[in-house]
């Protein structure tokens, strides 16, 4: 990675904050047993000035690299709380809607009053929004249990994501308290393989065991969910049920999943545009 190409970066990212040019899709996250939308996760994209699209793939790694992904993550937590707080006003409700903080968040000083403060500034509920920490993102993991358990006494409840993948997987469920176990989509993917079968039937019998609410990423097939389902998994998000949609798509999504919902455990993959 040439030093050009990392202080490019960074001039664009500081002009991109100020030109707002970070977007917030939402994927939904539904209840797999009646089709019911139950909340989202939301995800950033880059429509940079000339309005061509930057994937989180190239950008994400560059500004971890740089240390700048706290003030990407503080960027979506703000466009997110700005659309709950107006759709709302609308009589929508978008959420929950979860957002993820990188690990990185946890070696900074004050960090949960400043996000609890930008929270607040647009009156969102606790109930309109949690956290997902990054279970793969590197550092972070001297502070992280106290970062956490600040977050839950703000009222907050807490996902972690990717999980499976990482490097201390087991070790962080023993040393931080969370709410929500998020299964990566590199084992759902492979349900089928009866090595994977057997290490995700355990993994969601831990979370159960542990008082873990469980949600699968990456769902794309009916055979996947009907393994979910018969392991006791409930929730999931994935291109079975939606891509991540910008808002207003998003909202046409939810209301006419909210309508059809109850009539099949299994959506067709057609989506409204």
């Amino acid at each position: 990675m040439l030093m050009e190409d990392l202080r490019r970066m960074e001039q664009e990212f500081q002009v991109a904050i100020k030109n707002r040019e970070f977007h917030v899709w939402y994927q939904p996250q539904l209840d797999m047993r009646t089709g019911k939308h139950c909340g989202a996760e939301a995800l950033v994209r880059w429509q940079r000035e000339d309005g061509r699209w930057m994937q989180p793939a190239v950008f994400v790694p560059l500004l971890e690299h740089l240390g700048l992904m706290a003030v990407l993550d503080e960027e979506v937590l703000r466009n997110v709380c700005r659309d709950i707080s107006q759709t709302r006003k609308q009589g929508i409700d978008l959420g929950p809607v979860s957002v993820n903080l990188s690990r990185l968040q946890a070696g900074r000083r004050g960090i949960a009053e400043k996000l609890k403060k930008i929270i607040d500034e647009y009156h969102v509920t606790r109930k309109e929004l949690l956290f997902e920490i990054t279970e793969t993102a590197d550092g972070g993991e001297h502070g992280l249990p106290g970062f956490v358990e600040q977050l839950r006494e703000h009222g907050f409840q807490i996902a972690m994501d990717d999980f499976g993948i990482g490097n201390s997987s087991l070790k962080v469920l023993q040393d931080i308290r969370f709410d929500i176990l998020k299964l990566d989509r590199y084992f759902v993917k492979r349900i089928g393989d009866p090595k994977a079968e057997i290490i995700l039937a355990s993994t969601i019998a831990m979370a159960e065991d542990l008082g873990l609410e469980v949600v699968a990423e990456g769902v794309e097939k009916e055979e996947q969910i009907h393994f979910l389902l018969d392991h006791r998994c409930h929730l999931a998000q994935g291109y079975y049920y939606s891509r991540p949609l910008p808002r207003e798509q998003y909202i046409r999504w939810q209301q006419a999943q909210d309508l059809r919902g109850a009539e099949t455990v299994f959506p067709e993959r057609k989506l409204p545009l």
